[in-house]
């Protein structure tokens, strides 16, 4: 055989080594990318659970409910007062759907009323004012 002929031969070792390092290299940055991707899968089916978490939204749409029952109740009162006043706090009977709502008032006059509906930890779940 010629040198020519085992020139092939001598170098498909060492092409062999290259293509295997290389393999290597790149088996171990898809190993990382796909490390890295589950975890973020991971991170947004979290999130995706805690958003999505009945009791947290049941919280909030039931605070809405409150809010809104407890804002038309003013309104109701102040349009059937005779000086056009909304109730003062004896005078106000909170709506059933405020019934367990922890309603926090910021004012509450004749001419004007701000409250929070806040849930569990204090975080405030709704808001009214008026007018």
């Amino acid at each position: 055989m010629s040198v020519r002929a085992l020139l092939p031969l001598l170098l498909m070792p060492a092409l062999g080594a290259c293509q295997d390092t290389q393999a290597r290299v790149q088996n171990e940055a898809l190993t990382r990318r796909v490390a890295a991707l589950e975890a973020q899968v991971q991170v947004l089916k979290a999130a995706q659970a805690r958003a999505s978490t009945p009791d947290g939204l049941e919280a909030q749409l039931s605070a809405q409910n409150c809010a809104n029952d407890l804002t038309r109740a003013l309104e109701t009162y102040r349009e059937n007062s005779i000086d056009g006043r909304y109730p003062t706090p004896a005078e106000l009977d909170l709506p059933d759907t405020c019934t367990g709502q922890r309603v926090n008032w910021q004012a509450l006059t004749a001419h004007a009323y701000t409250f929070s509906i806040s849930g569990d930890g204090g975080r405030e779940l709704a808001r009214q004012s008026g007018p």
